[in-house]
């Protein structure tokens, strides 16, 4: 059987442990709302992203198409090349183009 101080001690560790509990209880609460708050704050923002997606799909879809078929090229290169225009000027003009193709793609492309 156990002493009365015995008892006490018991009492008092019992004690010591549930208002530990109770402040690990608490403090979990308080981090669930945290989490919650957070969460509820990146719906949100993903509500307006898809939202600003489907504005600028709907104004891709709007803007005029303009691609030319592969056999338009060799037409538009004819008409603006003259007699005075080298070879060099035409590699820089070709690698200017392929740049900005590869910059088109890659905007595309970070848009999906």
């Amino acid at each position: 059987m156990l002493s009365e101080f015995q008892l006490f001690a018991l009492m008092d560790d019992l004690e010591r442990k549930v208002n530990l509990l109770v402040g690990i209880n608490a403090d979990a609460r308080r981090r669930i709302t945290q989490l919650e708050l957070d969460k509820a704050a990146l719906e949100e923002k993903i509500q307006e992203q898809q939202a600003q997606l489907k504005q600028l799909q709907k104004k891709a879809g709007e803007s005029p198409q303009i691609f030319l078929k592969p056999k338009d090229f060799g037409k538009i290169v004819q008409n603006n090349l003259t007699d005075t225009v080298n070879s060099a000027e035409i590699k820089q003009k070709l690698d200017e183009y392929i740049r900005e193709i590869d910059r088109c793609i890659a905007h595309l492309s970070s848009l999906s």
